[in-house]
């Protein structure tokens, strides 16, 4: 009874990720596009680079960039955005 239970929801939840598929990539690529018509000035104010832009691009389609961009930002907040270089 656990088992197949199990199994319905396992379907049930493929589907429902099959069926909002588009939501999804609809929903990344309108932020990835508002945040490629910000200016420098812009996405420096919020704490991202161009470079943070363009690394996001690599994710999958549906993949939801804000992640990334977060970690990117409070690695900068930790380190004063400067690499360590210490050898």
């Amino acid at each position: 009874m656990v088992a197949s239970f199990t199994m319905a929801s396992q379907a049930a939840n493929a589907l429902w990720r099959i069926l909002t598929w588009p939501v999804r990539v609809s929903a990344a690529r309108r932020t990835m596009s508002e945040l490629a018509r910000m200016s420098e000035y812009e996405l420096r104010d919020i704490g991202l680079t161009r470079s943070d832009i363009n690394d996001v691009t690599a994710l999958p389609l549906d993949a939801d960039p804000s992640g990334l961009l977060v970690r990117r930002r409070a690695w900068r907040e930790r380190t004063g955005g400067r690499a360590d270089l210490a050898a």
